[in-house]
């Protein structure tokens, strides 16, 4: 079914999302804003439709200019308030077996299928659509719009936003940050940095492999160690989460070409995921130390072999006071009592975090359906989103009947 026909339906009163929402939400997916290319046109897009509603909004450009991240404000700019995140890229669809074209919102079953669809457009509409709410009613404290890019290569659109965010005159007093979550309040999510390592060896011939330095024995050397260190870690847990210790993971190992010739390269990347209370620096140090004793006995083999480190991506973790007063009334707000939960995957939650702001994950959606062919958001999910957003609202007027702060 098309969104068109399904929002000239005549449902119940509360059972589907606006016919707003859901043009938002379709114009959305229709724009492919891919990490690998520029999301300026989704950035337009939101420009326009904010000024449409008389929110200005400002744009935080890269280095090259061509992605921008948009902060917005609406309500009193000197009062403290709410701050609202999401990120506008999107993962790619190049060999995924898609049963609709996934740059089309298409409903079948209840379901929007749609690439960005649970993670994370579904939330940037339903934060969209609620914009006239927040104009009408968000009189006593704002709503700060942050909308990033490049979330999903390792949140690398994010610092300078959360900077400018934390650097308003009144910075938010909470942020929400609306990952998939199945509107649950989580309050948690362990850190990340992940690193490529470029091996370079002496090639030769299998023979006189004495004469030769082995990048692919060096790299093998580098993941038995870092199995190691990733042992040594498991021995410091945190029952909140799954698996409740740090994690060290080897995704890739590439090296050689043929078996009578000595691989002069390899290339191997790795991640480290860390439970609150994990010392990063000192586990980056631990590993750092192992690449130089390999690469110290790889020169010794041959002068002009080296290991490179290229990093691919870092952000901290979430580790919000399970007891902090506004988990528990937004999860109220979200039509819940549940205590509030943690996350397996990361978010750029940490970095508000960690720029002083008190952050908390709920959106719609599941990150189970992220990244694969037929991702798809419930349409009852997205009425209980935009139910929450219009609570949001009322909870920043003048006179809430269940103030969020």
């Amino acid at each position: 079914m098309s969104v068109g026909a399904l929002r000239s339906g005549t449902a119940a009163e509360g059972a589907e999302p606006s016919a707003e929402l859901l043009r938002l939400l379709a114009d959305l997916i229709a724009i492919p804003s891919i990490s690998a290319v520029s999301n300026l046109p989704v950035v337009d897009y939101i420009e326009t439709y904010l000024a449409g509603h008389g929110v200005t909004s400002r744009r935080l450009y890269n280095a090259a200019s061509d992605k921008a991240s948009l902060l917005a404000t609406i309500g009193p700019a000197d009062a403290p308030g709410l701050a609202l995140s999401a990120h506008t890229d999107v993962v790619p669809v190049e060999g995924q077996n898609w049963s609709s074209p996934p740059f089309t919102a298409t409903i079948r079953d209840g379901k929007l299928y749609g690439r960005g669809s649970s993670d994370m457009k579904g939330f940037l509409a339903t934060v969209l659509a609620a914009v006239p709410d927040f104009v009408r009613h968000a009189t006593r404290r704002p709503v700060h719009l942050c909308f990033s890019y490049d979330e999903e290569v390792g949140c690398a659109g994010a610092p300078d936003l959360v900077a400018a965010t934390a650097a308003l005159a009144v910075p938010p007093v909470l942020c929400l940050v609306g990952e998939p979550s199945s509107l649950k309040v989580a309050r948690a999510h362990k850190g990340k940095f992940a690193n490529r390592l470029i091996i370079t060896g002496k090639g030769g011939h299998s023979a006189l492999p004495h004469r030769a330095a082995n990048a692919v024995n060096a790299a093998a050397k580098i993941v038995v160690g870092l199995e190691a260190i990733g042992a040594s870690l498991a021995t410091i847990t945190d029952d909140a989460f799954e698996p409740p210790y740090t994690t060290v993971h080897v995704g890739a190992l590439h090296g050689g070409t043929a078996l009578n010739l000595v691989p002069d390269r390899a290339v191997l990347d790795y991640e480290v995921r860390t439970i609150p209370g994990a010392d990063a620096v000192a586990i980056k140090a631990r590993i750092d130390a192992l690449v130089a004793e390999v690469r110290a006995s790889l020169k010794a083999q041959a002068p002009e072999a080296d290991i490179v480190v290229e990093p691919i991506s870092a952000y901290p973790g979430l580790d919000t006071p399970a007891d902090l007063p506004a988990a528990a009334k937004l999860a109220r707000l979200a039509g819940s009592n549940e205590a509030p939960i943690t996350l397996a995957y990361g978010t750029e939650a940490g970095l508000y975090d960690e720029a002083g702001i008190a952050t908390l994950v709920c959106g719609p959606g599941d990150i189970a359906r992220a990244h694969k062919a037929d991702e798809w958001i419930g349409l009852d999910e997205l009425a209980r989103a935009e139910h929450l957003m219009h609570r949001l609202a009322l909870a920043l007027g003048d006179t809430p009947s269940d103030p969020l702060f």
